[in-house]
């Protein structure tokens, strides 16, 4: 998702006698903009420097660093925080701010418009502003006025509790109360919850991640759940040539019940926060404790990821992560087993591509990095002699 594209605007029925990129002069002044404010995003600082640089010594346009630099898109990553904090509430016609204030291209076009009126004329379209600094320069008092009533309008205590970063917490910690009734604790933040299983080595985390782009009115967030062992994680930096995977044991997230196993994403703005917190621990006690409850026996969980594989309804696919897990802590038996169901639930390319590795390290080729999705898992296997099912 992005904040706004030169495309969105140069389609339909844009002015014939311009070039398309005037479609993006408005969004190159915001950023423009930015950059003298000291907003650009990080990103900038590392991948293009140079440009940053030609755009706050006025050497190059807004418009010409967003073509260069940004690929005709304005995106999240093109800001900082505080820019990004800003944007949303300002670019957005929709927000609690441009409601009360204005937002953006409504400003944009009244101080063109009055720059026009002032001076005899009428512009034809809002594309056809010149692309200049000096009307870089009539823009930017409005644009100081907008950042300084934001600053002042976010302390507002109303504003503040609808903060969508304050919102996200807010419905993390609605979990948390849940979650730390059925013995977790959290980090400072309370978007990570942890529990150690009666083995002191098991550890269970369950996650909250909000989306890139949540604004006042519109806040949603993911459930992800971890299971990681601290002797695993060990063992693998001793088995592992490559970087190790943290011990983990299974990866997941509360899931849709459907063929295409796509993570839910709750919308917890405003009075949709009660009914969400709800959901998610209703969720939590149907898909993820009854997996607590397998995983806090090791025996358990070993025979029936060797019987089943790492596939559970509602939380993950069956993946190739938990092979290091057997290995480590169960027998080759039930290594093989699982290995092998693991085989014949995947595609027929991504068997074939199982079948291409044990080739290459059969005939002797090391080499580090995965081609595809779990190929170190592939290459553990073979390193213990697991065999692969005869291939028809």
């Amino acid at each position: 998702m992005a904040y706004d594209r030169i495309d969105w605007h140069s389609g339909g029925n844009f002015p014939k006698d311009l070039a398309k990129e005037n479609g993006g002069i408005h969004i190159g002044m915001f950023l423009a903009w930015m950059a003298d404010q000291n907003m650009i995003g990080e990103f900038h600082h590392q991948e293009s420097p140079d440009e940053l640089n030609h755009l706050t010594n006025r050497e190059i346009t807004g418009l010409q660093f967003l073509i260069t630099a940004c690929d005709g898109k304005f995106w999240e990553e093109d800001l900082n925080d505080q820019g990004n904090a800003f944007a949303i509430d300002y670019y957005d016609e929709k927000s609690p701010f441009a409601k009360q204030y204005a937002n953006f291209m409504q400003d944009y076009c009244d101080v063109f418009n009055h720059h026009a009126e002032a001076n005899g004329f009428e512009y034809e379209s809002v594309y056809h502003v010149e692309n200049t600094w000096e009307n870089f320069d009539r823009l930017k008092p409005i644009l100081d006025q907008r950042f300084k009533q934001w600053k002042a309008w976010i302390l507002e205590s109303n504003n503040q509790k609808l903060d969508p970063k304050v919102q996200f917490l807010h419905a993390c910690q609605g979990v948390g109360k849940f979650l730390l009734s059925h013995g977790f604790k959290s980090n400072k933040a309370g978007t990570v919850w942890k529990k150690t299983a009666t083995d002191k080595d098991t550890v269970f985390e369950v996650s909250f991640s909000p989306e890139r782009y949540n604004t006042r009115s519109d806040v949603r967030m993911t459930v992800d759940f971890c299971i990681s062992s601290k002797t695993l994680k060990k063992w693998q930096t001793e088995m592992a040539s490559e970087e190790a995977d943290e011990g983990h044991v299974l990866f997941g997230a509360l899931r849709r019940p459907d063929k295409y196993a796509q993570v839910i994403v709750w919308q917890v703005a405003g009075s949709n926060m009660i009914s969400a917190v709800n959901d998610i621990n209703q969720l939590l006690k149907l898909r993820i404790f009854p997996l607590i409850t397998l995983f806090s026996n090791r025996i358990d969980a070993l025979e029936h990821l060797a019987l089943h594989g790492s596939g559970f309804f509602g939380v993950c696919e069956p993946e190739a992560t938990a092979l290091a897990f057997v290995l480590c802590f169960g027998t080759k038996e039930q290594a093989q087993h699982f290995f092998t169901n693991y085989l014949n639930s995947r595609p027929a390319p991504w068997r074939a591509n199982i079948y291409k590795t044990f080739a290459k390290l059969q005939a002797g080729e090391l080499w580090q990095g995965s081609a595809y999705s779990h190929e170190r898992e592939i290459k553990l296997a073979f390193k213990f002699g697991l065999k692969l099912p005869y291939k028809s």
